[in-house]
């Protein structure tokens, strides 16, 4: 049978100052991430909809650790326990919006940095909340908490730096494809134009943006959780990451493809409308792929039963 124990408790408590401290103190953060994450998703998938799955993905691939999670819980003792790294919680919680006032108030001219930096903060606000409330949580959430924060700022610096050249060899995989298949379509760089079967012109651009900057972004994210989850070897996660690295432009490549394929066929209408969804499509599917298969690398962690439980 179920049974709420002080673990459950511990955790209900942290729950609700993470959300206290959302809607009082961070609320502008909050809004800045909704606000961000809805035109990014409805500007290239045409709804906010496939942001679910993955929030979904994320929750269970921590939630594996749980009986680590609970057992550690169960170890915490009074108020006064660890006052050290409590004060450090209580610091964490604050040192965000010391930051945003002081540096960051400036950013919401750009909305997508406004989005990841707002993120990253409620994240760093839910860790300090939970070593303040349960100090002994610190280290087994240290890693989940540093990639967290850091997957979420790095989308942008990789856009940056890896946009353009991914797009460009998209572009260039893309147009071997559509000649390998017939279909004529004229490429100037990452620039493409074409007629559809029923004269319909159709035009697009390769964009940074549409570059797989962001599938590889939460792919080696996904990749390190399972690391994490599953105390897998550093190899074979690297391994797994390089692997990805590669075969995700290739997969883009073929969702561009297959998307001048659909417009060449039905036209305009068809172009746009397979746009917004298949490389959700491909990629979703990818990802469940290789979850299945790094499963199978190893054995799961078993850690829980190492933690001692203190009456």
């Amino acid at each position: 049978m179920f049974e709420v124990d002080r673990a459950y408790l511990r955790l209900g408590a942290w729950i609700a100052t993470t959300f206290l401290l959302m809607l009082t103190v961070y609320s502008n953060q909050v809004t800045s991430l909704a606000s961000g994450l809805d035109d990014l998703l409805t500007s290239t998938l045409g709804t906010a909809f496939p942001a679910y799955p993955f929030l979904a993905l994320l929750v269970v691939l921590t939630a594996l650790r749980w009986k680590d999670f609970h057992g550690s819980l169960l170890t915490e003792r009074g108020l006064t326990s660890n006052p050290g790294i409590r004060l450090a919680g209580v610091l964490l919680t604050v040192l965000p919006a010391t930051l945003w006032s002081l540096f960051f108030s400036q950013v919401e001219s750009s909305t997508y940095l406004a989005m990841e930096l707002a993120a990253s903060s409620i994240v760093v606000v839910a860790y300090g909340a939970l070593v303040a409330i349960n100090p002994t949580m610190w280290r087994i959430m240290l890693p989940y908490t540093s990639l967290y924060a850091l997957g979420l700022l790095s989308p942008l610096f990789m856009l940056d730096t890896l946009g353009v050249p991914l797009a460009a060899l998209s572009s260039y995989l893309a147009a071997g494809i559509t000649n390998a298949l017939g279909i004529h379509v004229a490429w100037q760089g990452v620039s493409f134009e074409l007629v559809s079967a029923a004269g319909d012109p159709i035009s697009a651009v390769v964009t940074p943006a549409c570059s797989a900057v962001y599938s590889i972004s939460i792919y080696l994210a996904l990749l390190g959780l399972m690391h994490l989850d599953m105390g897998t070897s550093l190899a074979t996660a690297a391994k797994f990451a390089i692997a990805g690295v590669v075969v995700i432009p290739l997969l883009n490549s073929a969702r561009i493809a297959i998307t001048i394929w659909f417009g060449f066929v039905d036209g305009s209408a068809a172009f746009w409308g397979i746009h917004d969804w298949l490389g959700y499509s491909i990629f979703l599917a990818f990802y469940i792929a290789v979850l299945v298969a790094f499963t199978r690398t190893g054995k799961p962690r078993i850690t829980h039963n190492s933690i001692p439980v203190r009456a």
